[in-house]
Parts: structure tokens; C-alpha cells; sequence
């Protein structure tokens, strides 16, 4: 009996579980923070001047007018309680690839921007009482009658305040600026954080489709700026520094199927006396494009802008997107991004050969003496001008 109560003790202490070994602290993970998308801060917003007033800035000027108003209007008091703060702007694409400025209106006073919201230290907000802004004021209607704008593209590292957008300029554009009505009281370093928010719509119809999908890929919205402590910058326009492989006049690029020939610029005074009285000249560019291809005939699609050293964007008269009008195909999104350029491609070219020089035309105000001709399409090339021509006289006898 002994002997079998002994094997049952033996059984079960050997079906006993064996004690945990005592636990080793394991550090959790840290986890990870979620950033905002590349895109939605695609564009650093760059202050340039800060300024604050006892009366609201005066009214711009509306483009096509020959006079404006250089004072307030003379129905503005001053109210003691009470300051204007006008912030002068520019936008710098941060990311690493061309992208769209998300900013745009059916004028110059109701972009977005309009929407911008500057939260003092306090946590209270203000909204501005006025904005202005050249940015994304054309269009390109569907032959639906669908409207979208035409946004300016921006590549990686430069910076604008304004775009001038065709031949019917006459005016330098005004650069981006928002004035808030805050208490006369609040200091700038407690101005706090300036956000713009994203476009809500990208069409006239408010509503998605083929379009509007392909822009939302390639435009991209704003970092928040903090105003504290005074962050007015002194920057370059349009860049620090020429980008790699910015080459000079004269130089060729490889693109893809051709090879594009700065050959030259020249000035002259416009022929549009509007333009002319005005102070501008009138800067035409020749390009070669050679088509690298032995065996096939091609044609190609570039478009340019002229980025200058007043930080303006010169751009095109309409968007270069072929007859967008009539297209039954929406444009994919790298035909959006040339939209605002100026159409600087070539009819079908015979293989191994080069049709006649190709020549574009920006109109500038006369004192721009240097700036940066960007190219992009089927070929992406940057030519950096150090010393832009004048025309021969000042004025143009009639």
C-alpha cells in the first residue's frame, strides 16, 4: 500500500508546473507619431515684412487701372483700442518635387487666403480683414463648361510672392499680404501661429471628378507659420542658389527623345503701348530642340516660366494643356502641371533633325536684370540668367 501511495506522490509531483522564472521588464515600443502628409505641407510660407498701422492699408490697385489710391481712404479713423498688422508673404516648396501652389479665387481679395486664421498666444483668433494675392486667378473651362484653376507650379526650393500671367499684364502684380484688425495692445511675439487652410474646391461645380482628382495628387497646401518673436526673412528670389545642373545661355539639355538649345534672348520695347508706358520690356527667348530619335518622328510638349530676381513668377496667356476645351480624356497629372507655363514645345519633328528655333515670349518689368528660365515636359531643364538684356532705347518712337 506504502508503495503505491509513494508512485502517486512521484507522479504528481512530476505533473506539477515547474514556477516561473521571475519576468524581465520589457520596454514597450515607442510609438510612432503620425506626421502630416507630405503634400498638405508641401509649402513653407516665408514672411517678409510685418507692419503695423493705426489705419487699414490702402485699397490695391485692380488691375487694367492706370492710377490708384496710395493712402487709406479718408473715411478711416483710428480707433485707439484697435491696430492693423499687414504680413507680406512668400511661398518656398519644400518638398522634392514640382508641385502646385494651393492658392486660388475668383480675385485677387477672395482666395483662400481670405479663410487664413492667426491665433495669438492667448488662444484667441483673428480674421483677416483683407487679402491679396496673384496666385491662381485663370482658369481652364471643360467642354462641360466645368471651370478649374490654374495653379502656379512651383519647383523644389524656389520661392514667389506674385505671378504675372500673360501678355495682357500691365501691372506688377501685388504680392501675397493678409491684414488682421487685432487689439493695439498685442505685441508681435504674441501674434502666435498663421495658417491658411487647403482649397475646398478645385472646380466650379464643387464636386469631385477625373480633373480635380489628378490636381489633388500634384498641389500642395502650407505649413502653419509662427509669428512669435519676429520672424521677418531676408531671402533670394527665386532661389539660394542655381540648382544642379543650371546651365547658362547657350547651354543644351537632354531630355527625353530631344536635346533643348538656349540660343539666345533679346529685348525690345512692346509693342502694346499700354505695356510700354508702363515701364515694361519685352524678353524673347530662341530655343532649338533637336529630336534624338534616328527612326520616329516626334513632337513635344514643354512648357517655361521665367522666375525673376523680384521674386515674380512671369507665366503663360493660357493653360498649355492642347485644346482642354474639347477633350473628352481628362489630363493626367503631368500635363496639369505645366498648365500655367508658357507653351514652349515643338510641332512633329523629323527623326535626327530639328525643326526652326522655337521662340517664347514674356513681358517684364524693365528694371529685372536677372532670374531663372525653367523649362519641364518632355524635357526638365533649368537656365540660370545672370544678366538679362534692355532694349536699346527707353522709349519706342511712334
Amino acid at each position: 500500500m506504502r508503495a503505491w501511495v509513494a508512485l502517486l506522490l512521484a507522479l504528481a509531483a512530476c505533473s506539477a508546473p515547474r514556477p516561473a522564472p521571475p519576468s524581465t521588464p520589457v520596454q514597450a515600443a515607442p510609438t510612432a507619431t503620425a506626421s502630416p502628409a507630405a503634400a498638405a505641407s508641401a509649402f513653407a510660407l516665408v514672411p517678409l515684412r510685418i507692419e503695423e498701422s493705426p489705419l487699414p492699408p490702402a485699397e490695391p490697385t485692380p488691375p487694367g487701372y492706370t492710377s490708384g489710391r496710395a493712402t487709406a481712404t479718408p473715411f478711416a479713423t483710428p480707433e485707439a483700442a484697435w491696430k492693423y498688422v499687414t504680413i507680406t508673404l512668400a511661398v518656398e516648396n519644400r518638398s522634392a518635387e514640382p508641385r502646385l501652389v494651393g492658392i486660388a479665387g475668383s480675385d485677387p481679395t477672395t482666395t483662400n487666403l481670405a479663410q487664413a486664421v492667426l491665433t495669438a498666444r492667448d488662444g484667441t483668433r483673428y480674421k483677416p480683414v483683407r487679402s491679396d494675392s496673384s496666385l491662381g486667378m485663370r482658369t481652364a473651362t471643360s467642354h462641360a463648361l466645368v471651370t478649374y484653376p490654374v495653379l502656379l507650379r512651383l519647383p523644389p526650393g524656389f520661392r514667389a510672392v506674385a505671378e504675372s500671367a500673360g501678355s495682357l499684364s500691365v501691372v506688377v502684380p501685388d504680392a501675397l499680404s493678409l491684414t488682421f484688425k487685432v487689439p493695439s495692445g498685442l505685441a508681435q511675439a504674441e501674434y502666435g501661429l498663421l495658417t491658411i487652410p487647403p482649397l475646398s474646391s478645385l472646380n466650379s461645380k464643387s464636386a469631385e471628378d477625373d480633373v480635380t482628382r489628378a490636381m489633388r495628387g500634384v498641389f500642395g497646401g502650407f505649413a502653419p507659420l509662427d509669428l512669435a518673436g519676429g520672424a521677418v526673412r531676408n531671402v533670394v528670389f527665386p532661389v539660394d542658389r542655381p540648382p544642379a545642373g543650371a546651365l547658362p545661355q547657350g547651354g543644351s539639355a537632354i531630355g527625353r527623345g530631344l536635346t533643348a538649345t538656349l540660343l539666345g534672348l533679346e529685348a525690345a520695347d512692346p509693342d502694346d503701348f499700354e505695356i510700354r508706358n508702363r515701364g515694361w520690356k519685352q524678353l524673347t527667348f530662341t530655343l532649338s530642340y533637336r529630336n534624338d530619335d534616328a527612326q520616329q518622328p516626334h513632337a513635344f510638349n514643354v512648357a517655361a516660366w521665367l522666375f525673376g530676381e523680384d521674386g515674380v513668377a512671369y507665366t503663360g496667356d493660357a493653360p498649355t494643356v492642347g485644346d482642354f476645351g474639347r477633350a473628352l480624356v481628362a489630363p493626367d497629372p503631368t500635363a496639369i502641371l505645366l498648365w500655367d507655363g508658357r507653351s514652349a514645345g515643338t510641332d512633329l519633328t523629323p527623326p535626327a533633325q530639328a525643326l526652326e528655333p522655337r521662340r517664347i515670349t514674356f513681358f517684364v518689368p524693365r528694371a529685372l536684370r536677372s532670374g531663372m528660365l525653367v523649362l519641364a515636359g518632355d524635357i526638365d531643364a533649368t537656365f540660370s540668367l545672370t544678366e538679362l538684356p534692355s532694349p536699346e532705347s527707353a522709349v519706342r518712337s511712334n
